[in-house]
């Protein structure tokens, strides 16, 4: 028992060093930064060797004791940054996704609406009929699995890619993803689950990353480079939650395609040797949804 909780101690170093810690520290450098220079000597290295000579000399010169707490206060204000931002990140992955709530309805039903015409239009020349030229066709699909893979039902990019999941296997196979999930969940294999996981934590990250994007944005308040590396830190938050968005939706589309049958068969719908149906996929959603 001792190991154990020796072993699940260092766990949560690790993390608190790797999650809230490290990152946090950049923060405070940052901030520091602003503090010492401001916007009027934004760039003067001078200026901000000097103050931070004269601070160091200041904290040497406290006793012991002080310089102890003073180093306990700046690991908790650090921690505290880091779960602030974790708690943003919440806020961020709902933005991405698309769900913005009724207070921004108007807006969101505007980008859904202009989605959708940019959407249309792709695809009504990709299905150009014949003598169309098949190059100008194809270039036409391209842009329109570019704007979403099915027609757009949310006011991001993001948030179609998942819309899009869960529509294609509802037409495909009957599938209702969210009442479907939980007993896929039970179904698939570890390393399935893995996969899952691992697809979520990417994206989890990237919200992450792009909420400390948004504390370094507050920073330039007080030194306008600051903006510079929110910049950097968010574009970069953007591409990976793209990228990570993608892989998730392509996941849970395969989950539904490869473990149907399973599904179906575990729930007592499709009898051995029969083949997997829309009808069979229906039937499963009633009995998913226990008919609401």
């Amino acid at each position: 028992m001792t190991s154990f909780f020796g072993e699940l101690g260092k766990r949560l170093a690790e993390k608190w060093l790797s999650l809230l810690l490290l990152p946090s520290l950049l923060l405070a450098a940052v901030v520091g930064v602003a503090v010492a220079l401001g916007h009027a000597s934004a760039l003067d290295g001078a200026l901000l060797a000097g103050t931070a000579e004269a601070w160091f000399r200041a904290v040497g010169a406290l006793p012991v004791a002080s310089q102890v707490l003073l180093l306990g206060v700046l690991l908790l204000a650090c921690s505290g940054a880091g779960l602030l931002v974790r708690a943003l990140a919440g806020g961020v992955a709902r933005v991405w996704l698309g769900s913005w709530g009724h207070r921004v309805s108007r807006l969101g039903d505007l980008l859904v609406a202009r989605r959708r015409a940019r959407w249309d239009a792709a695809d009504a020349a990709s299905a150009a009929p014949d003598p169309a030229d098949p190059r100008l066709r194809l270039r036409a699909a391209l842009r329109r699995n570019a704007i979403a893979p099915a027609r757009p039902t949310r006011p991001t990019w993001m948030g179609d890619q998942l819309a899009a999941a869960e529509a294609r296997l509802h037409h495909q196979h009957g599938a209702d993803l969210e009442s479907w999930w939980p007993r896929l969940w039970l179904v698939v294999d570890d390393s399935t689950r893995s996969e899952l996981r691992a697809a979520r934590a990417l994206f989890d990250a990237a919200a992450v990353q792009a909420g400390w994007a948004l504390a370094y944005l507050a920073t330039a308040l007080l030194w306008w480079p600051a903006v510079l590396i929110a910049a950097g830190v968010g574009v970069s938050a953007w591409l990976r939650g793209r990228a990570a968005v993608r892989v998730h939706a392509a996941l849970l589309e395969s989950v539904v395609d490869v473990h149907r049958s399973t599904l179906a068969r575990r729930l007592d719908l499709l009898p051995e040797g029969q083949t997997f149906d829309r009808e069979t996929g229906l039937r499963v959603t009633d009995l998913c949804r226990k008919g609401a």
